[in-house]
């Protein structure tokens, strides 16, 4: 597993001369993450300048990983298809084995992609802006549009992994959904290894299904219950599925494959039409959650005006 340290960036260094590297962001997945930007390259020298590009989002991973390859193919193609302000523009992708100036051979071979850095802020950085019943709601009719261009991809694909972290927020409060890393499509085996206990997942926010490895199952009903779950915690002011910040992960799988949340409604100034869309969402079994992305937005449109 690649991780953060002076070595590592030495290598990153020789790859791209002229990074700037400011700062790495929080461990996701199975890749490093840095916020960095470029200098312009000495005249005379060969290399790209990227240094209009301004702040950037630089991702490493092991090129030797088949699974990790695979998901950040899918990214780079979603990526490219998609072209939304919704979603990090992608402006770059390359496998090094060597260092391309001086061929000089690397001890392993990294993937690496270079992103636009969203001006924003993570939503789990300023949950209290969205404590409000029409904030929420306003978020989730954001979310839902913008989800919408991934589960209606030609290949209906799932985020799976939609939590607080990977939703940002920008000045106007306009979103972007990022870490699209754990991509799969819908009715796919799937990419991990099928003896593991689950796939990728975050547990306070995934489904019954992604808790129970239940692959088949997993749909854009499973990013439905992950965003009905962020409104809960929202609303609520906690995670219906987390007792403590020493709660296991197979707690609190547990929990969110057994424990049926209380009612918005009945634990806080929520109003029922809120509480009842939110609580569909969130149902454990998929079939009884919304069948088309279509009729989920039209309820929270629905719910928002009645609240107004």
């Amino acid at each position: 597993m690649l991780t953060d340290n002076p070595g590592f960036r030495a290598t990153l260094n020789r790859l791209f001369p002229e990074i700037e590297l400011e700062g790495v962001a929080k461990a996701s997945g199975q890749r490093v993450v840095y916020f960095c930007r470029f200098r312009a390259p000495p005249s005379g020298t060969t290399r790209p300048d990227w240094s209009g590009w301004g702040d950037v989002v630089l991702k490493v991973s092991h090129a030797d990983d088949p699974s990790g390859i695979a998901y950040m193919q899918m990214e780079i193609g979603v990526l490219a298809s998609l072209n939304s302000p919704q979603f990090p523009r992608l402006r770059f992708h390359q496998i090094y084995s060597e260092v391309p100036e001086t061929e000089e051979k690397l001890p392993i071979k990294l993937f690496v992609t270079v992103e636009e850095m969203v001006p924003s802020r993570p939503l789990s950085a300023c949950l209290g802006e969205f404590n409000t019943e029409d904030a929420v709601l306003d978020l989730l009719v954001k979310l839902v549009v913008a989800m919408t261009q991934i589960w209606l991809h030609d290949r209906r694909l799932v985020h799976r992994d939609l939590k607080p972290d990977n939703i940002l927020i920008r000045p106007d409060k306009s979103i972007c959904v990022i870490d699209l890393g754990i991509l799969r499509e819908t009715g796919s085996q799937g990419i991990t290894d099928t003896g593991a206990i689950h796939g990728p997942l975050t547990p306070s926010f995934c489904s019954p299904e992604q808790a129970q490895n239940d692959k088949r199952a997993i749909s854009f009903k499973s990013d439905v219950f992950s965003l009905g779950t962020i409104a809960y915690q929202l609303l609520a002011g906690f995670n219906p599925f987390v007792d403590s910040p020493q709660d296991t992960a197979r707690a609190i799988l547990n929990n969110v494959v057994s424990r049926q949340p209380k009612r918005l409604d009945e634990i806080r100034k929520c109003s029922k039409s809120t509480a009842d869309v939110i609580e569909r969402m969130m149902a454990k079994e998929p079939y009884k959650r919304h069948r088309a992305p279509q009729l989920l937005l039209d309820e929270l449109r629905a719910a928002r005006e009645k609240w107004q």
